[in-house]
């Protein structure tokens, strides 16, 4: 996961950073929000942005590019949160029709949606786009925060304070997003609020998008770019036909959650910025696989009240003891310098 600065150096930095992934396999979700928009003033060079999405047409090719010779082709999800002034023209990044240099027909999107948005939809009430350089200060809020400073970016707007922004019908555009994802496939709705609000990470960042397939929601910064460390318990070896075989999966949990803490220590790391978050917060994502076959073992139907039950009791026992493993990893000391994983760890990156 990473979040893409507003200025050259920034982006190329973050296409180079996203090259370098997806060569050892990556799948990456960047957010774009603080890419100035269409219109939007260049101090440098006195000129006017061409907004955010030749640069998205950008990193879609080099998805293209880093393909591994056909073994794993460069995977990447874009994510824009939805008062970015270019938010339309993002919406049709995936169409077949229209200007083609303006498409990105390889890269996944996603849409970042503040809970805002969704009340002004309920309401039947105006929203307000704008470009990032002019209301910096809306990208690392979420909830009343966020709140606060959009309303008082409208006022400013009113006023004429700021220069590029727009204010639409908040239901016209929930209804294009709705129609883009029939049509198309994307962009994904994703909610930024409730992924902060959550975030056990929020007394040490913000989160800013998800990853590529939107089971990760990390913090990134700019010196930091979020890695989850992932990994499946397969459900359906651990059942018998009388029931789950609980003493076996407490087991196997355990043991998944220490595999996960020591990849942390032993990866490779292709960014520096990926090994300094990776190693400050440890973070890894334990899930399971199976529970169909499960299912079949245990010969219930999947449309069932007996498939749920079973369902929360698994998850359920999978999510305790993950926690509590984890909780036993913290208590550990840290590895003895000079041992195989410190080593390792001081190779990488």
């Amino acid at each position: 996961l990473t979040a893409v600065r507003d200025d050259l150096d920034g982006i190329f930095k973050s296409i180079r950073h996203y090259a370098l992934l997806a060569k050892y396999s990556g799948g990456l979700g960047n957010d774009w929000t603080r890419v100035r928009g269409l219109g939007a003033h260049i101090k440098g060079t006195n000129g006017e942005s061409r907004g955010v999405v030749p640069f998205l047409k950008v990193a879609n090719d080099t998805a293209v590019a880093v393909n591994q010779g056909g073994k794993r082709k460069g995977a990447v999800c874009a994510y824009l949160e939805t008062w970015h002034i270019d938010i339309e023209e993002f919406l049709d990044l995936r169409k077949n029709t229209g200007d083609d240099r303006r498409r990105t027909h390889d890269m996944n999107t996603a849409n970042w949606v503040p809970d805002l948005f969704m009340e002004r939809v309920e309401a039947d009430g105006a929203w307000t786009l704008f470009s990032p350089d002019e209301v910096p200060e809306l990208h690392d809020r979420y909830g009343p925060t966020f709140r606060a400073a959009y309303e008082a970016c409208e006022a400013k707007a009113a006023r004429g304070e700021i220069k590029v922004c727009k204010q639409i019908r908040a239901i016209d555009l929930w209804r294009r997003m709705l129609t883009m994802l029939f049509e198309t496939g994307h962009p994904w709705i994703t909610f930024k609020d409730p992924c902060n609000i959550r975030s056990p990470q929020g007394h040490v960042g913000v989160v800013h998008s998800s990853n590529l397939c939107t089971e990760i929601t990390l913090n990134t910064s700019d010196d930091e770019v979020a890695v989850c460390n992932l990994g499946s318990v397969n459900l359906a070896a651990h059942v018998m036909a009388d029931g789950l075989d609980q003493d076996h999966l407490v087991r196997t949990v355990s043991t998944a959650m220490r595999m996960l803490d020591n990849v942390i220590d032993i990866n490779f790391y292709a960014i520096p910025e990926a090994r300094r978050s990776n190693l400050r917060h440890r973070p890894v994502g334990l899930g399971i696989m199976g529970f169909q076959d499960a299912l079949q073992t245990l010969r219930i139907p999947y449309a069932s009240e007996e498939a749920v039950r079973f369902a929360d009791e698994s998850m359920e026992i999978v999510s305790f003891h993950a926690i509590s493993a984890s909780v036993d990893l913290a208590a550990e000391p840290p590895p003895a310098p000079g041992t195989a994983i410190e080593r390792a760890g001081e190779t990488v990156g």
